[in-house]
């Protein structure tokens, strides 16, 4: 129902596996987040799996972030979805939320794109919250 959470659960799953990537199908959306978490530095690299493809989706996949080499401490904590499908959430730009006082980032969707937290309240924008992640 929800790919956005679906794509997190993958990655939260990953993670508790301790495996180095995870496959996940594509669209839009996710290619925005996934590059944002990259810039921000919560996972190493994403890259499209054109060879893959399965009409006209392929697959991303998220190459995961760890703190040591024997990956018991990961960049990722959580991944917490709040917009869902059946209630969306939307902040505006006077009531953008600080995650984990500034240790975290909210994801927002703007008319300028999908953008942290720090980013929306820079530009003065706000949007749909879709998720936090610290």
């Amino acid at each position: 129902m929800d790919p956005i959470a679906d794509m997190f659960s993958a990655i939260k799953n990953a993670i508790q596996r301790r495996m180095d990537y995870v496959d996940v199908p594509s669209s839009k959306l996710k290619e925005a987040i996934v590059e944002l978490l990259k810039k921000e530095g919560y996972i190493k690299n994403w890259e499209k799996l054109e060879k893959e493809r399965k009409g006209t989706q392929y697959k991303l996949r998220i190459h995961l972030k760890y703190l040591d080499p024997k990956k018991e401490e990961n960049v990722i904590s959580e991944i917490e979805k709040v917009s869902k499908p059946g209630r969306r959430i939307y902040v505006p730009k006077h009531r953008v939320p600080h995650v984990k006082k500034g240790f975290g980032i909210a994801i927002i969707s703007t008319d300028a794109g999908i953008i942290t937290d720090h980013d929306a309240r820079k530009l003065g924008k706000g949007g749909e919250l879709i998720a936090y992640v610290w």
